[in-house]
């Protein structure tokens, strides 16, 4: 019985893990706007320096009080920020 319970509580951790980052990803995100956002050098195209630039710069904006990490609150704004359609 034990084992089964702890068979439930870790189907319904995965569930919600898997379950917030989907919906985040059911808003509409625009590609044309993420490599607008993220172009630095103006090529048209999206280098992965590029990429993980703007997501530090994104990361760095929510983390407010300048401990390399971010709490739930802030992993929240943080993805809806990268998320979000008009890019940023």
């Amino acid at each position: 019985m034990k084992q089964l319970k702890t068979i439930f509580a870790a189907a319904a951790m995965a569930t919600a893990l898997v379950s917030a980052p989907l919906a985040y990803a059911q808003e509409a995100v625009s590609p044309d706007a993420f490599v607008k956002m993220c172009d630095a050098d103006k090529d048209g195209m999206v280098s992965k320096a590029e990429a993980m630039k703007m997501i530090e710069k994104m990361w760095d904006k929510q983390d407010t009080k300048k401990m390399g990490k971010l709490d739930k609150k802030q992993v929240e704004a943080f993805l809806k920020d990268l998320l979000k359609p008009s890019g940023g």
